[in-house]
């Protein structure tokens, strides 16, 4: 049986030799950029831009990263374009903030490659989705011959890992995030609709930005934390299975790998080929979020009870600016704005924590009471 590749290059620094060295080493290791992109092809570049924040803050993919890969699509005489869709409200203005912010402006001035600008939406049918059998897309990532994803190496404050499953809930377009959180409050299917999202918009080409990551109440709001790799494969499954376990996450114990396996989309670990490098042992390992979730199917009475022992945002009033983005960004209104300060009306909270995530001050921490923390985990 052909084993499923996960190939791993050392990258201690965001250098640009050091970058493009570790990135052909990952490529030629599993056959070559000519394997993935043919002259003429659009190529869709899709990193992790969730919000406005700056390489340094390891909550993006390092325009490093991205400029590496965008040059060697152009060698192999494909057509690149760099393209995601930031959580909260999506429009030019908003774009273009986030491209400079997140180094994507600099990235297309020195090497010429398209920035998306267009937030058009598509409609496209699923037969075999399982949390939906229809979703709404970026249409422009929808029209590309090719998806290559970059995803970064961060802890989650929901589902606890985020990398390149993940990485493809940005092919949703604007707010439409919001409607989907709020109509998908489980933790179980929304981990099957992001494995619905992939399975309909496949990348044919994973590389995750692990030089350094974060770790801690990401995927935002956390600590950067060195890793010293770049990993690549052709099956998101496989990569984040090899990335989770690499950071000290059991990766059975994520939900999506769970799923993932059920539907034979992941590959047990004795079928997994690591290629290139060998993995570093990181120790200690990454910090994770302080609280966990717990989804219950319990009577009215026992689950407000227990909604009082899940964790909630908190909003520091030392740190908040009073934007009001939280208030925008949550799916399910659950924020007021009074006098200038979110307020949170904790039975309408749904714990997807897009508060925390969209926040540009770091101005919301994760709650939660020390009882729910010894009962719920």
């Amino acid at each position: 049986m052909q084993k499923t590749a996960v190939a791993a290059a050392k990258c201690p620094a965001y250098d640009k030799l050091k970058i493009n060295n570790a990135l052909n080493k990952l490529i030629n290791s599993l056959g070559g950029i000519e394997k993935f992109v043919q002259p003429g092809q659009v190529v869709a570049v899709k990193p992790n831009l969730v919000a406005k924040k700056k390489p340094a803050e390891a909550a993006t993919t390092h325009p490093l990263v991205v400029e590496a890969v965008v040059r060697l699509v152009q060698q192999a005489g494909g057509k690149p374009f760099i393209v995601d869709s930031p959580g909260g409200p999506s429009s030019r203005g908003v774009l273009r903030s986030v491209y400079r912010a997140t180094g994507m402006t600099e990235v297309a001035e020195k090497t010429g490659c398209d920035l998306n600008f267009d937030t058009s939406e598509t409609v496209l049918n699923h037969p075999r989705g399982k949390a939906v059998k229809q979703l709404t897309l970026l249409k422009v990532l929808t029209k590309a011959d090719v998806i290559i994803a970059l995803p970064k190496l961060k802890t989650h404050c929901m589902t606890r890992y985020t990398g390149a499953v993940k990485l493809m809930y940005g092919a949703v377009p604007g707010l439409k995030k919001a409607e989907y959180h709020f109509n998908m409050q489980k933790l179980r299917e929304f981990s099957q609709l992001l494995i619905d999202i992939n399975t309909l918009l496949p990348a044919s080409l994973n590389i995750m930005d692990a030089v350094v990551g974060m770790e801690g109440d990401g995927p935002t709001a956390g600590s950067p934390r060195e890793a010293g790799l770049l990993l690549a494969s052709t099956n998101p499954y496989a990569l984040d299975y090899i990335c989770s376990d690499l950071i000290g996450i059991k990766p059975d114990s994520l939900v999506f790998i769970q799923l993932a396996k059920e539907q034979g989309l992941c590959p047990p670990p004795a079928e997994i080929e690591l290629l290139a490098d060998p993995l570093p042992e990181l120790n200690p390992p990454f910090k994770l979020p302080s609280h966990k979730n717990v989804d219950f199917n319990l009577p009215g009475f026992l689950k407000r009870f227990i909604s009082r022992l899940q964790p909630r945002p908190v909003f520091s009033p030392e740190l908040c600016m009073g934007c009001g983005e939280c208030h925008r960004c949550c799916p399910a209104g659950a924020i007021t704005m009074v006098n200038g300060q979110p307020q949170l009306t904790l039975d309408s909270c749904i714990r997807c924590f897009c508060c925390q995530e969209l926040c540009p001050h770091k101005a919301v921490q994760i709650h939660q009471h020390w009882l729910g923390k010894r009962l719920l985990r």
